[in-house]
């Protein structure tokens, strides 16, 4: 008796396998049949691809911040529009031209000026410790290769005053870690937009755990990084992580040289499919590359762009007055305003 119901057990369970092998084939075989119909009416293989990628990213897309958020960094203080000329620029390494770049000095010639928008560079030392400085100015101070390669008491020791032209006006200053910065940030109204050179799995753990120690982070750093991957697995974990995305020069690629219509494409990506998957808020475009189309492009998919780097008061007052745009620069010096006071 055990044996005929053990017999009949097996027979309905080949013939469940049988069945749902049959419908597995009957799906794949509609739906390629499908496919090749659609490729036949002349809909090109590659819109379909990307058709397909488009559905498939709303499943994976992340939650971008919510508007308050973002509120309360683009608000410029006691004035909250765009008539206070303070909003407009976003000083590069805290404005390298006229003080020590990344610097404490320089954020705080920014604050003595009344500018809150700075943006830092970042790298993770040999030794995991997340610290606020850029390549350039370690290899004018002598060292070579990224700053993963030292340790973070290697790096003390380097003066990143001494390498500034205006070197003479500035107290010494060594490089300084991202918890100092955030001891620095708990007295000063500044909106820091840290931007991360390095995307390796272990800056990106560091950071995770840094943040979740930090819960101010959250509320005075804007996330920059060129890598949309780094961002979506720091805001997979981290949904009010407020992130912009760096892009370069979109011309610099060679396949994108010969073709507009490659160029377009390209950039469609980007905004329609990248950006909204990853939650990011602010995009940084090249200058060469920009103009009020793609900031309405940009603008359109929930994205505030900022062009970079600008640097002639002309082309400020131009972004200002006609783009409607804020834009990064190395120098506060040149702002428009200022010079007309003079």
């Amino acid at each position: 008796m055990n044996f005929v119901i053990l017999s009949w057990t097996i027979l309905k369970m080949l013939y469940h396998l049988l069945w749902c092998s049959i419908s597995l084939f009957s799906f794949v075989f509609n739906v390629f049949w499908f496919v090749c119909n659609v490729a036949s009416a002349g809909i090109p293989w590659f819109t379909l691809m990307l058709l397909i990628v488009c559905v498939a990213s709303k499943f994976v897309k992340l939650r971008s911040p919510s508007a308050k958020r973002l509120l309360n960094f683009f608000e410029t203080g006691d004035v909250a529009t765009v008539d206070n000329l303070a909003y407009w620029p976003i000083a590069n390494r805290a404005a390298s031209y006229d003080a020590p770049g990344n610097s404490k000095a320089a954020i705080k010639k920014c604050i003595t000026r009344g500018y809150r928008n700075v943006m830092l560079d970042a790298g993770l030392t040999a030794c995991g410790e997340i610290v606020i400085v850029n390549r350039s100015t370690l290899e004018r101070a002598g060292l070579t290769g990224a700053i993963s390669q030292h340790a973070l008491e290697e790096l003390r020791r380097v003066n990143i005053t001494s390498v500034h032209p205006l070197s003479s006006k500035f107290d010494a200053e060594y490089v300084y870690t991202l918890s100092e910065l955030m001891e620095f940030l708990e007295n000063n109204r500044l909106i820091i937009f840290l931007r991360i050179s390095d995307h390796s799995s272990h800056m990106i753990e560091k950071l995770k755990a840094f943040i979740k120690k930090n819960a101010q982070f959250l509320n005075q750093i804007i996330l920059i990084s060129s890598s949309p991957y780094a961002i979506y697995q720091l805001r997979k974990t981290e949904t009010d992580l407020v992130c912009g995305l760096w892009t370069e020069k979109f011309l610099a690629l060679p396949i994108l040289k010969a073709s507009t219509l490659a160029t377009s494409i390209y950039g469609a990506i980007y905004r329609n499919i990248i950006a909204p998957v990853v939650g990011v808020s602010v995009v940084f475009v090249n200058k060469d590359e920009f103009n009020l189309h793609i900031a309405e492009l940009w603008r359109n998919v929930g994205v505030r762009p900022i062009v970079y780097n600008i640097n002639s008061p002309n082309e400020k007052r131009y972004f200002q007055k006609t783009m409607k745009t804020q834009y990064l620069t190395d120098s506060l010096r040149s702002e428009p305003h200022l010079l007309m006071k003079a």
